[in-house]
């Protein structure tokens, strides 16, 4: 207030009310949508972001690496090439172009919010697994086909477990050679390849179990009395 009026030029005019009121609402609305989609994320998300988080990379190293442990992450190599533009539209990644000998590459960062997501992430309660098997699926629908088809799923197994193993001498060779990108890790690593060869063993040993039981079989419709082994496997025994 100047000499007894009032000084318009501190005041809010109604335009500028609902200018400041529409932002702020818009703000929320912002806000609200950058939260439901951070929920949104999923396992492969989070997968990529823990590796932005190790340093940054590009979708195509982040592809490699995903090829290499896909054990625990299995995905198409397309949803690793996109998901890194949907972290930086959610404001946990950033994207650099940089020069490749005569081409231009795009390179990845986490950011702070992201290195806040993925921490709030990791002290979350773990999922369970979600597994989709397909050749696990076709034992389990056997009785429907033939006796080869069976017999083709159990070898299909087999083969993966194999795959599985060696990719993880792959892995455990670069660590005992220094070839590893993050040789620091290499605790963490063993705890994961620990699993993931035991995980391939036991694959294993139920094909070469599975496949001895069904060639003894006369078809995929009928078989052996199962009493015992359904005993054994409720006392927690495998029959191999």
């Amino acid at each position: 207030m100047v000499s007894g009026t009032w000084d318009t030029s501190q005041r809010d005019t109604p335009f500028q009310s609902m200018s400041i009121l529409r932002n702020g609402v818009l703000g929320k609305v912002r806000e609200a949508g950058l939260a439901g989609r951070t929920k949104k994320l999923t396992t492969v998300s989070y997968g990529i972001l823990g590796l932005l988080g190790l340093r940054p990379h590009t979708p195509y190293e982040l592809a490699r690496q995903f090829k290499r442990s896909g054990t625990f992450w299995a995905s198409a190599e397309s949803v690793v090439y996109n998901e890194p533009k949907a972290l930086v539209a959610h404001g946990l990644a950033t994207a650099a172009t940089e020069a490749n000998g005569g081409r231009r590459r795009t390179r990845y960062s986490i950011t702070p919010a992201g290195r806040r997501e993925l921490r709030r992430w990791l002290a979350d309660p773990a999922a369970e697994p979600q597994f989709q098997y397909d050749a696990m699926m076709k034992v389990l629908f056997s009785d429907l086909g033939d006796k080869d088809d069976l017999l083709g799923a159990i070898e299909a197994m087999r083969a993966w477990a194999e795959r599985t193993q060696a990719g993880a001498a792959v892995i455990t060779h670069d660590y005992t050679t220094g070839a590893e990108p993050y040789p620091d890790r290499a605790h963490i690593v063993g705890l994961t390849q620990a699993y993931r060869v035991g995980l391939a063993q036991m694959t294993r040993q139920w094909a070469d179990w599975a496949e001895q039981q069904v060639r003894d079989w006369p078809d995929t419709r009928s078989g052996p009395d199962p009493t015992e082994l359904l005993t054994r496997l409720g006392e927690g025994r495998p029959p191999w």
